[in-house]
């Protein structure tokens, strides 16, 4: 390439042009395959550490495939941080051409576990990438260790690591009931599960005339109303008609609606009474019939009727 400043301003506007046709290919693809291919919001996922201050790694040369994430920029980039706007062409442009004649500082980047997120620099990582680029030096700030993050995640799937780690140490079920078998595929479901242990708990206690231990109250909900209800879902054929859902999932969604479902259909006791009615009604049906009417029940607010 010629030495004129010129020809490297107008490599990088090629450069730049190209990795926006291919940002706009990677959305494309992404909604067809279910892909992730948005940038990881760094704060969403900061608020659920357990320790909030960083401590400072130094300089260290990080895998370009190992950033996942921004501090500020996530909604300007995609996964791979290619650009999502022609807004970002000017600053983007002269950043690269920087790379190709004079190079640049470190960016400055958030570690967790093996995946890194940009405090500064998101301009720099996006060219990087887009030269080829193996690695990029960087100041690093390491969180400790917290639930083990992959460079293909997706954001729900981390917050639910994240919920399932805090239910899990509050409740203790999984020391005491090491199949409990608890797992959701959406986020926000745990603390459901948490509500319903308290108003157990508040409900023996008024009963019982004594203070109710909330591990008693744990152990007494999984036993009494999770337990059954998810037997009978397992040994049904209801769960076939969630494709992708688990029984965990089902059992939430029973439990979310479940003053909608007893005015569909009757009086119930208990939420293994819902679920064996559902199974009486349904358990007969071809799959498929139901799952026609049911399958994207659980990914909806406001699901309707299940006929």
């Amino acid at each position: 390439m010629s030495s004129d400043p010129s020809a490297f301003r107008n490599h990088a506007v090629q450069i730049f042009e190209q990795a926006r046709r291919q940002a706009g290919i990677d959305q494309l693809t992404g909604r067809l395959t279910g892909r992730d291919t948005r940038l990881l919001p760094f704060e969403a996922i900061r608020r659920n550490l357990r320790q909030q201050s960083p401590l400072y790694r130094g300089i260290q040369s990080v895998p370009l495939d190992r950033i996942i994430g921004s501090a500020g920029r996530y909604h300007e980039m995609t996964r791979r941080f290619l650009p999502l706007t022609d807004a970002l062409k000017e600053r983007w442009v002269n950043i690269t051409t920087l790379a190709m004649t004079k190079g640049w500082p470190p960016v400055d980047l958030y570690q967790i576990g093996a995946v890194y997120f940009v405090k500064d620099g998101n301009h720099r990582v996006s060219a990087a990438r887009q030269l080829g680029y193996p690695t990029i030096e960087a100041h690093v700030w390491e969180f400790p260790t917290e639930p083990l993050i992959q460079p293909d995640d997706k954001l729900d799937d981390i917050l639910i690591r994240f919920s399932e780690r805090d239910f899990l140490e509050t409740t203790g079920l999984d020391q005491r009931y090491p199949d409990h078998g608890i797992h959701f595929t959406t986020a926000g479901r745990y603390s459901e599960l948490l509500a319903q242990i308290e108003e157990l708990r508040q409900k023996l206690a008024e009963i019982d005339e004594r203070e109710i231990p909330f591990a008693e109250a744990v152990d007494l909900w999984y036993e009494l109303i999770y337990r059954p209800t998810v037997q009978i879902i397992r040994e049904s054929d209801l769960l076939s008609a969630f494709p992708g859902r688990t029984e965990a999932d089902l059992f939430a969604w029973l439990s979310t609606h479940r003053d909608r479902l007893h005015e569909a259909y009757g009086d119930y006791d208990n939420l293994a009474d819902l679920a064996q009615k559902l199974v009486d009604i349904y358990g007969e049906k071809p799959v498929a019939k139901v799952t026609r009417r049911v399958r994207r029940l659980l990914g909806r607010e406001e699901p309707p009727p299940l006929l």
